[in-house]
């Protein structure tokens, strides 16, 4: 009884955190007296400046969890043995501007909200503040705690203008004997917002068209953005379908103590967000807690085995219909054909992308990439390649429309820049085909089907991947079934891959084609251009998204 108890008052914590109502933080500093006693606080910010011997210092200090230390000049002169011991023991040993080896900000979170702490000793800090800013646009603290001088409150105040409103800034030369001073941190309600990192649909509502919405309640709601391709996040977003019975489930969902909104339309998510941010507001906070669910792991399991390979099969069947996928392969088979290879070489070439592509999806459902993926580069990496591609589309599409002109003008086939003189094609073919050479080929399709998977890997089955991927990575027992289901997944995801491809290659080769497009020159070169511009505004949607 007393652990079903137990278990219920963590979840409520855990996942319905508006109820609470927040907690303090105990700032003390020139000390001539010990830290009050432990029960009063839940995290106490040292602040050096204190007249305890270096012993007597550690001796009166909580544990690692409940403090962190914030030296001063003299307490890094005078104790820097004792900081570096206490470093390497847990505690958390905050200088801003690079002195010693400490770390450059500490953050603690209780219930999603989060007071971070920074400590700078020079008047003219030699730090970069663009990590700071960046670290807190991710982390979106509640409260921001600067200690500073009285030579560099200025300056701290411009850099960290941005969070203005939420900062408390202490001059330490302007400190008291005996400084103590308590800031409560306030909890707002929450919203848990689920996403995948690795959906376009999902990023564009994040980052898009549910921002004005949060913008307006900005100063009354607090946002939480968990990526459920973290098993850990994961575990989170099914306990919460399982306690609102979230029957149909989509790559976005959000939550809050008061229901949720589980939808990828982003003209309905607006209307239904500020609904419920409404009912969040006018909540009770002294509802009771709701009924314990089963433990995440249980009824992930319980979904993995309610699975058939047909059900999988086709989610991802489904989820391979990825439109930046298509134009990359039909850009490389009408390049291949222009460039004069074999029909041979287009197969092999097309084989090797689309088998390029169903590996690295394999590897990313297990999990190998997730770190890398989850960088922020790799999302300047994939705008850059994509606006890159696309602007050689409409360089070519251009080109089509020129020849287009040129050839209603002369009506000659000679001349064209998509269809060179017989002389000089034969030149450059014989140069493409020693630059080019099988093994090069093959390297080219390889790293194509590579980055384009990872660049811009689709919105995965939101029920059926991320449950196959925690139960590959999490439970040892059925770790080969889910893998199964991963290549079983997998190998219907490039079908509608390999589908384009095949019909490209054979519309390009078909001499019915082929004849009509000599007779229709005009026209097929009109038609050639209307394709480049089409795929190219695909690959800008995805550049910009």
């Amino acid at each position: 009884m007393v652990k079903k108890l137990l278990l219920l008052v963590v979840l409520w914590l855990v996942f319905f955190s508006s109820l609470a109502s927040g907690y303090d933080v105990l700032l003390w500093g020139n000390q001539e007296e010990p830290a009050p006693p432990q029960e009063e606080f839940l995290l106490l910010g040292d602040l050096g400046g204190h007249g305890f011997s270096p012993e007597a210092w550690v001796d009166l200090l909580p544990p690692p969890e409940k403090v962190v230390i914030l030296p001063s000049k003299e307490d890094l002169n005078r104790s820097s043995e004792v900081l570096n011991e206490l470093s390497r023991k847990g505690y958390p040993v905050v200088v801003s501007d690079a002195l010693g080896h400490f770390v450059h900000s500490f953050s603690f979170t209780e219930n999603y909200h989060t007071a971070v702490f920074f400590n700078f000793l020079q008047d003219t800090p030699a730090a970069s503040f663009d990590r700071f800013l960046q670290e807190l646009q991710e982390k979106n603290p509640d409260l921001v705690v600067i200690f500073g001088t009285r030579g560099n409150r200025v300056l701290l105040e411009e850099q960290f203008a941005p969070f203005r409103d939420r900062i408390r800034f202490f001059e330490r030369d302007g400190l008291p004997r005996n400084f103590r001073e308590r800031i409560t941190v306030e909890e707002k309600p929450v919203l848990l917002f689920f996403y995948s990192s690795r959906c376009p649909a999902c990023r564009e509502l994040k980052e898009k068209v549910t921002p004005p919405v949060f913008e307006k309640y900005a100063d009354r709601i607090k946002v939480v953005y968990l990526d459920y391709t973290l098993s850990k996040n994961y575990e989170k977003l099914v306990l919460l379908e399982e306690h609102w019975k979230v029957e149909e489930k989509t790559s976005v969902e959000i939550f809050s103590d008061a229901g949720y909104v589980a939808t990828e339309d982003p003209e309905r998510i607006t209307t239904l967000l500020e609904e419920l941010i409404e009912k969040t507001l006018k909540s009770p906070r002294t509802l009771p807690p709701p009924r314990p669910p089963e433990r995440a792991e249980e009824l992930i399991f319980s979904r993995f085995r309610g699975f058939t390979p047909w059900v999988v099969a086709g989610a991802g069947f489904l989820d391979g219909l990825n439109p930046c996928a298509f134009a990359t392969i039909v850009f490389m088979v009408n390049l291949l054909f222009v460039l004069g290879h074999s029909r041979q070489r287009v197969v092999e070439i097309g084989v090797t992308y689309t088998l390029a592509v169903f590996i690295t999806y394999l590897l990313l459902g297990l999990g190998i990439f997730q770190v890398w993926q989850t960088l922020a580069a790799y999302r300047i990496v994939s705008r850059i390649v994509y606006g890159a591609m696309a602007g050689v589309l409409l360089v070519f599409a251009v080109f089509s429309i020129r020849d287009a002109i040129t050839y209603k003008k002369d009506r000659k086939e000679t001349g064209m820049t998509l269809g060179l003189p017989k002389g000089l094609r034969v030149k450059i073919n014989q140069y493409l085909k020693e630059s080019f050479s099988k093994r090069r080929l093959f390297a080219a399709a390889i790293v194509s089907g590579f980055a384009v998977s990872i660049l811009e890997a689709g919105c995965t089955g939101q029920v059926y991947l991320p449950t196959i991927m925690y139960i590959a990575r999490e439970i040892a027992d059925y770790r080969l079934k889910a893998i199964g289901y991963l290549v079983f997944y997998n190998a219907f995801f490039i079908i509608p891959l390999l589908a384009v491809f095949l019909s490209v290659f054979f519309g390009s080769q078909s001499k019915a084609l082929v004849e009509f497009g000599r007779k229709n020159i005009l026209f097929s070169k009109i038609a050639l251009a209307c394709l480049f511009v089409v795929l190219s505004i695909l690959l800008l949607e995805s550049a910009l998204a």
